[in-house]
């Protein structure tokens, strides 16, 4: 079985693609850009094709003769919600028609929980999606170009929510601010939501793309607790062995953070962490998934817990110097 994985040298394409290879029968083909650094890659046996989401011949050629893509490419942040739009969603689309025109049997569309939306009442997943970010909203449009094919082909989506590990760089100034002994969580840091270690939701993907069934399937997974900031902090200073001071930051402060760094992004035109759209993402009072429908269908279950992940995290932090 040929496999094509996009987005193969990132923080989780990486892992799926690692994971992956060690299954008897598979061959890697991993689609990057001419610039994609290839540190997390290094002893992984694939063969490469060079590619973007936005240049149509690049897909043809990488799907040629493939059996499953792998879908993990993408925008995580962008200036504007076109930017996300023309990657997220009409890249999908025309990685989706490339796959069905060159005959592929499955295709797994890596999504987010930003494209369901948060939980309306704080403990129950959302019935309909309500994205609340153009990210969310630009993922939703992917999954809907996705699952248009489902009849042509085996389609599957799968939502994680924030996923944490190895090789992650989003919640590194989480883990650098936690060296000074304390961590600011907004509010009251009660809100609830769903984690998962990127190991889990690697084999959860592996899963869903060597599975022979049900397509137009869309599966949530997590590591099967519900957490809040606080308790992240708390299993966290459990991983580096030290007492952490949660500090609550009001969250007309946080907002105001929010607002500046949207006009930091317009002023220097890059990304920054800490946007207005970051912000209506902790506004909203949960962010919840379950693993109901994929380990029906499936059989999948998480095996990592919090304390576990994090403090395998935090020893690979420090013996990569990133801490």
């Amino acid at each position: 079985m040929k496999v094509l994985i996009t987005g193969a040298n990132g923080f989780l394409g990486s892992h799926v693609a690692e994971r992956l290879s060690a299954h008897d029968g598979v061959e890697l083909r991993l689609m990057l850009r001419r610039s994609s650094l290839l540190d997390f890659l290094d002893g992984l046996g694939y063969e490469r094709v060079d590619g973007d989401l936005r240049d149509d011949a690049s897909l043809t050629d990488a799907a040629r003769g493939v059996d499953t893509v792998i879908h993990l490419a993408g925008l995580v942040s962008a200036l504007t919600e076109a930017r996300y739009h023309e990657v997220n969603a009409r890249g999908t689309e025309a990685l989706v028609g490339a796959a069905k025109a060159a005959g592929v049997q499955r295709f797994v569309y890596v999504s987010s929980l930003a494209a369901l939306g948060p939980s309306r009442d704080g403990v129950t997943l959302p019935a309909t999606p309500n994205p609340v970010s153009g990210y969310g909203r630009s993922k939703l449009a992917g999954e809907h170009a996705a699952l248009a094919e489902k009849d042509a082909m085996s389609v599957v989506v799968v939502r994680p929510p924030a996923v944490y590990g190895e090789r992650d760089r989003a919640l590194l100034p989480f883990y650098r601010i936690a060296k000074l002994g304390f961590v600011p969580v907004y509010g009251d840091g009660l809100r609830r939501l769903s984690f998962i270690h990127a190991h889990d939701v690697a084999d959860a993907i592996i899963a869903a793309a060597l599975a022979d069934g049900l397509s137009g399937a869309v599966y949530t997974v997590c590591d099967g607790r519900t957490h809040t900031w606080r308790s992240l902090v708390e299993a966290y200073g459990k991983a580096a062995g030290r007492r952490l001071r949660i500090l609550p930051v009001p969250t007309p402060l946080f907002a105001l953070g929010g607002y500046a760094g949207g006009l930091a992004q317009w002023l220097i035109r890059k990304p920054v962490p800490l946007s207005s759209e970051e912000i209506s993402h902790m506004r909203a009072p949960a962010w919840l998934a379950d693993n109901d429908a994929i380990n029906h269908d499936l059989g999948w279950q998480p095996r990592i817990d919090i304390e576990q992940g994090l403090a395998q995290a935090y020893r690979w932090y420090r013996q990569c110097g990133w801490l």
